[in-house]
């Protein structure tokens, strides 16, 4: 993954959340699934899309998955990411 700064990270986020729901949350820490009509389908679709968007692959095995499931949560697992390569 290249470098971005984290700014830049939550703003391709919020696009690709935004391009899978009806309203974006407001609160960037609200969970996708209890705040927007994202459904578990929805949350692997975003995912791949999030992995495609950042030439990343998620290793489920070493996140939590419900950090996964908020803008905030998504912003910071990138950024981590970010500055491990």
């Amino acid at each position: 993954m290249k470098e971005r700064p984290e700014p830049e990270i939550r703003d391709a986020v919020l696009r690709l959340v935004s391009e899978r729901v009806d309203e974006v949350p407001l609160d960037d820490s609200a969970s996708l699934l209890a705040t927007t009509n994202l459904d578990s389908v929805g949350v692997v679709a975003l995912l791949v899309a999030i992995e495609e968007e950042f030439d990343i692959r998620i290793d489920f095995m070493t996140v939590d998955p419900v950090s996964l499931l908020s803008i905030s949560g998504l912003t910071g697992h990138l950024s981590t990411l970010a500055e491990q390569t």
